[in-house]
């Protein structure tokens, strides 16, 4: 079965860090990134149950104009909102460096029984070279569900 995670991340400098650590370590794995929650929601509503790892920040940044509009990118926490009311079908790694924020995600993802792993970012992008992927690796092992 072909791995396919999903990642919230609004930070350009990390999204293209994480693409090219996959591409590196997994290169058969298919990628989904998002910079905001309701364009993940809307896409997890229907694919969730291809997913094989979801990645989530918290924290992702101001609104800004879209279409000529302001667009709230919402938060981390919102997807996590949405998982509570699916069955648990994939491991989520959370990984923000708001603990406020996290501990809420970590709480209600444990709370609707979601498997999930924290990884706080640090050094700039280089986490994500190390301790995100060696999640990502080992969680992409596992059983789903």
């Amino acid at each position: 079965m072909t791995q396919l995670i999903a990642i919230l991340e609004d930070d350009e400098r990390r999204t293209q860090a994480m693409r090219l650590i996959l591409r590196q370590k997994q290169p058969e794995c298919s990628q989904q990134f998002f910079d905001n929650a309701p364009e993940m929601i809307a896409w997890l509503t229907n694919n969730l149950s291809s997913v094989t790892l979801i990645s989530l920040d918290h924290d992702l940044g101001p609104n800004r104009e879209r279409k000529g509009e302001v667009f709230d990118p919402g938060i981390g926490r919102e997807v996590v909102d949405f998982l509570v009311y699916q069955k648990p079908t994939c491991p989520v790694i959370i990984h923000t460096t708001n603990p406020q924020g996290g501990e809420g995600m970590k709480w209600a993802l444990d709370d609707a029984g979601w498997q999930y792993e924290t990884v706080i970012p640090f050094k700039d992008i280089e986490w994500i070279e190390g301790l995100w992927i060696r999640k990502v690796l080992e969680l992409g092992k596992g059983d789903r569900g």
